[in-house]
């Protein structure tokens, strides 16, 4: 466990070697605040407050920038990295775990800052995109309160489990391909790319059987009345199980020494 942290407090200092300095990056966020909060009470013209939606639900790919950003930054350390006294799943564990921290952290500071900026934009009279990109801007910004007042959470786990499901998935893509890269060379990544979609077209033909629906095809994933990503509660089941699938696979590579 002692190894593990070690490597994961590496991770986070990956995080912070990768974006700068923590203290550059306060100054970022605190500069990027303050001129937001300016132009908001200057124009309040919805702009701002698009501009932090659209950067707070960009958040959705931060797992798998970093995952593979991490990946392949480790082929410069590649043999020290395989060679840690760790299995697999731990080694990948501490890059999941620091990709969450980053991405929770992300998420909080930019959802923060939407809110900030609707709640002066909502009060002005000059709404230059319109009253319909209005409501739809404050409506955003009651699901997210609504978030926070403990009421509707789950949706927010959802949001978490395709994100992350969408890196596992590429983090499995960029592991395959390095293990075909000996074999095949430059064709690696076709050949990698190519198992995905069989799999995938498997995948989809499975789900329009009835052994599908038997399975997953159960559950209001709508606990609270206010929407969800998914279709039925067995429908989420099978998202993770197809994440637990990736994450054994990749770790199996990786206890196979495939170069990252």
């Amino acid at each position: 466990m002692k190894v593990w942290w070690s490597l994961f407090k590496k991770e986070l200092a990956f995080g912070t070697r990768w974006s700068g300095p923590i203290w550059i990056y306060l100054c970022i966020v605190l500069i990027l605040g303050g001129l937001s909060v300016f132009l908001s009470y200057r124009f309040q013209s919805g702009f701002i407050s698009n501009l932090w939606l659209s950067i707070m639900y960009l958040h959705f790919f931060a797992p798998a920038a970093y995952m593979l950003i991490s990946l392949q930054k480790e082929r410069k350390l590649d043999p020290f990295w395989l060679q840690l006294p760790l299995p697999g799943w731990k080694l990948l564990a501490a890059k999941y775990a620091a990709a969450f921290v980053e991405f929770i952290s992300g998420l909080l500071v930019s959802t923060v800052f939407f809110l900030w900026v609707q709640a002066v934009e909502k009060s002005g009279v000059e709404w230059l995109v319109g009253e319909e990109n209005r409501i739809d801007i404050n409506s955003e910004a009651q699901k997210i309160w609504v978030v926070f007042n403990g009421t509707n959470v789950s949706i927010v786990l959802e949001f978490i489990s395709i994100s992350f499901a969408l890196a596992i998935s590429l983090v499995m893509l960029y592991l395959t391909a390095s293990a075909l890269r000996n074999r095949f060379g430059r064709w690696n990544w076709p050949l990698a790319v190519l198992l995905l979609v069989a799999v995938s077209t498997l995948e989809y033909f499975f789900e329009q059987t009835a052994a599908y629906r038997y399975f997953f095809d159960w559950g209001n994933p709508d606990v609270n009345g206010v929407g969800s990503l998914f279709n039925s509660s067995g429908e989420h089941l099978w998202v993770w199980l197809n994440m637990a699938i990736c994450l054994y696979l990749s770790a199996w590579l990786l206890d196979r020494k495939v170069e990252v």
